[in-house]
């Protein structure tokens, strides 16, 4: 492999992130979006929530593909095909003029863009000096932790002041951009590429799953969950397609996602500790604007800007990362980071509705102090095993469930929330009788209206406190594992290892 200059590298981690940024961007710009597009097309809310299930299916079958592409077009060659293809559906769907056409350009836009990510993250590994290896990790990380904070603040402004289809348009310079400099850069570091058979049946069993298991998430709670047939028709499709890939996928030869690799204790580690993290994450960025516009009366700016505050300590101190993992390990860091993130998850949880502006920006600001400790070792943690001919697979299974898991963790603490808003509503008005002297006596419409606002403001504070104290003990399984991992991984070291050559009997 022929190494590049330090130019040539930097230039590599400046376009390969802001590429990654963009296609985070997207996972989360037109959720805010969703009014602004519905009503100009013409279709209800519900209907436009489709913009959002088709990229996310598309994207996570882009992403498990990203393994068998790689051998057979290049990692270079795909990454900058990738984003010009990103870029071109990005011009259509803003030019879209019916749902319809919008849907369909959304799920190309989200299958085009699902090796960015995970070849960004394999050629900056790959080309990076060692020395300064875990430093480009660090601000590639960032990148990723930053875009969908930024993504709600930046498709409210645009869809406010603008028009939702510029919240597509903006990605046409910058992609334009960054595939400039990739081919300038890396058009003689193609790596070596392989005709490899695509797996068929995989293919099409993880395209049934991912689709089931989308619109399962997406429509549960408008359909009520296990209450509807359509959701256990969904479910059992998700649940057989998912089992029948795994099976297809641990003995195919050339797998399209290749399960093989779980069986490495780090990366499975990390896989775990993704799951958990990421869903965690998604939900706590959901919940949190929704509870601030729904039921505190902030407009979608200021619930946007209070949430922002979580990515002030990763652009501040991100760079320490690379010197704590160095000092203690990537384990002990990101069990750090889970600490963290479980403190500022406890001190959220204690809220009451007189909060301001600055307790919640804070309790942003301490959940994020943990990102400064988190994507890098994490990353790190699941590639330190791998060899690098199977980057391209790790990588791309790694953000294939980071994906999904962005998708599963909205959806179970949503409904979450909602739920228990629901449970808390009705034991405050359980207590809410004539016959209570804390009762207002005024019995008009009116009256009865602000009553039933003021249940509904102190039942969804509840609610966001109990998912708060859920998350915060969530993270603390999370660093039980690890120690249990740094415990059994030492306890391995500690074995007498044989001399080779000198059987056991001997």
């Amino acid at each position: 492999m022929t190494p590049l200059t330090p130019i040539e590298r930097f230039l590599l981690l400046l376009s390969a992130g802001l590429a990654t940024f963009m296609i985070v961007l997207d996972y989360s710009i037109a959720n805010i979006s969703i009014p602004y597009i519905a009503g100009d097309l013409g279709v209800s809310n519900d209907q436009g929530t489709y913009v959002i299930t088709s990229f996310a299916v598309g994207n996570a079958i882009g992403l498990a593909a990203t393994g068998w592409l790689t051998k057979r077009i290049g990692p270079v060659r795909l990454i900058i095909l990738s984003i010009l293809l990103f870029t071109f559906f990005s011009w259509t769907c803003g030019l879209s003029a019916n749902l319809t056409m919008l849907v369909i350009s959304r799920f190309i836009q989200g299958l085009v863009a699902g090796p960015v990510i995970p070849l960004s993250q394999s050629l900056i590994v790959a080309f990076a000096a060692p020395h300064t290896r875990s430093r480009d990790i660090a601000i590639w990380s960032t990148i990723i932790i930053v875009a969908p904070v930024v993504g709600p603040i930046l498709g409210g402004y645009i869809s406010d002041w603008y028009f939702w289809t510029w919240i597509f348009y903006i990605n046409i310079p910058i992609g334009l951009l960054c595939a400039l400099v990739l081919w300038l850069i890396m058009r003689k570091h193609e790596l070596g590429r392989e005709k490899t058979p695509i797996d068929i049946p995989g293919l099409v069993l993880l395209t049934l799953g991912v689709t089931c298991l989308q619109i399962l998430l997406d429509k549960g709670q408008e359909w009520d969950w296990w209450n509807s047939y359509r959701i256990r028709a969904l479910a059992i499709g998700s649940f057989i397609s998912f089992t029948f890939l795994a099976i297809q996928e641990t003995w195919h030869k050339n797998p399209f996602l290749n399960v093989r690799l779980l069986s490495n204790a780090s990366y499975a580690v990390s896989i775990i500790c993704l799951m958990v993290s990421y869903g965690v994450y998604f939900g706590t960025i959901v919940i949190v604007p929704l509870w601030l516009q729904e039921y505190m009366n902030y407009h979608v700016e200021w619930a946007g800007i209070a949430v922002s505050a979580l990515g002030i300590a990763p652009i501040l101190f991100g760079m320490l990362s690379p010197w704590v993992m160095k000092k203690i390990g990537a384990v002990a860091t990101l069990a750090t980071a889970f600490l963290l993130f479980g403190g500022g998850c406890f001190y959220s949880a204690f809220f009451t509705t007189d909060v301001d502006i600055q307790h919640v920006a804070f309790g942003r600001f301490l959940f994020g102090f943990g990102f400064i400790f988190y994507l890098n070792p994490l990353i790190n943690l699941s590639i330190q095993d791998i060899p690098i001919q199977q980057l391209p697979n790790a990588t791309g299974m790694f953000h294939f469930v980071r994906a999904m898991m962005g998708a599963v963790g909205t959806s179970i603490f949503t409904t979450f929330w909602v739920r228990r808003t629901i449970f808390y509503h009705q034991r405050i008005g359980e207590l809410l009788t004539p016959f209570n002297p804390f009762t207002p006596q005024a019995r008009d419409p009116q009256s009865l209206q602000n009553l039933n606002d003021l249940m509904d403001q102190q039942a969804a504070m509840l609610a966001i406190n109990d998912a708060f104290y859920m998350m915060g003990w969530l993270f603390m399984g999370l660093v039980v594992l690890l120690l249990f991992y740094l415990f059994l991984k030492g306890k391995e070291a500690s074995q007498p290892q044989p001399v080779e050559g000198v059987s056991a009997s001997d």
